[in-house]
């Protein structure tokens, strides 16, 4: 399969009631152990980056790590650039290689969350480069988007009609009750909402703040229509981990690659577990 659009993914996993994981990732080696668990677990799979991640690495080094990596693999792998509001950033990506991007204006009054966003649309058009918008505002801490308590706000249906309809976007991700970052208490996500969001918008949606969500949370998110799933913090959180727990352990080991192997080994054995809890093993 290898390096892909989004779009057809999720037509897939909508038609068969099943979530794609998105991974945002830290550097090559989390990219890699990515693509190495959906290789193992016969998955679509989808790389996402930062605009973070972007400045700190580089537009060129990012597409050639995931095109390399998905050179001559079995599954589906997709780039996606993830929250950007920034118009001239998701242009560089898409002219650069990126399969899909996310234009996020939902801060925006709708009528103007619309017309940026379909100024995305038309520059990603004739690239064939999925594009997802945000409806909403999502809580919590996503890199350089930040959303508090009080300026949150779920979606509501007559928006995201007039959202999808006006713009043309592949990909809803409609704030339905989850958030960004740790959990400090239960979501209380709005499973009706999900479900009248995709009945009536007829489009795949995307599930942002995947960490932290129950198994039977995120089977019912996908039961009610999601079928994109974002995991960021808990990259993150192994990334972290994965060194410190090594290095306790290893105390005297000043070998860089035997805790970048564990490193790998972990965020495999991690990303595997969202595979078989979104339904998405042997769907490549």
């Amino acid at each position: 399969m290898g390096y892909v659009n989004l779009k057809a993914v999720l037509l897939d996993a909508q038609k068969n009631r099943y979530a794609v994981g998105a991974f945002n990732i830290v550097d090559y080696i989390t990219t890699s152990a990515v693509i190495k668990a959906a290789v193992k677990q016969k998955s679509p799979v989808v790389i996402q980056t930062s605009v973070k991640t972007i400045k700190q690495f580089g537009y060129k080094a990012l597409v050639s790590w995931v095109s390399m990596l998905a050179e001559n693999v079995s599954v589906p792998v997709v780039l996606h650039l993830d929250h950007c509001k920034e118009l001239d950033v998701i242009e560089k990506c898409i002219s650069t290689g990126w399969s899909s991007v996310m234009i996020d204006a939902s801060s925006f009054p709708l009528d103007e969350n619309i017309r940026m966003t379909s100024e995305v649309v038309a520059m990603a058009k004739d690239r064939n480069v999925t594009v997802e918008g945000e409806v909403g505002a999502i809580l919590g801490v996503e890199d350089d988007v930040f959303i508090k308590e009080n300026e949150s706000h779920l979606a509501d249906i007559d928006s995201c009609l007039k959202y999808v309809n006006e713009t043309g976007i592949d990909l809803l991700a409609p704030a339905i009750g989850t958030a960004h970052g740790v959990y400090k208490r239960e979501p209380k996500i709005d499973f009706e909402l999900i479900s009248e969001i995709s009945a009536r918008t007829k489009m795949p949606l995307a599930i942002h703040g995947g960490t932290g969500l129950s198994v039977d949370m995120f089977k019912k998110c996908i039961e009610c229509g999601g079928t994109k799933i974002n995991i960021s913090t808990d990259i993150k959180q192994v990334f972290r981990n994965s060194f410190e727990q090594y290095y306790k352990n290893n105390p005297d080991d000043y070998e860089p690659i035997s805790s970048i192997k564990y490193l790998e080994e972990q965020v495999i054995r991690n990303v595997a577990v969202y595979f078989d809890i979104f339904g998405s093993i042997d769907r490549a």
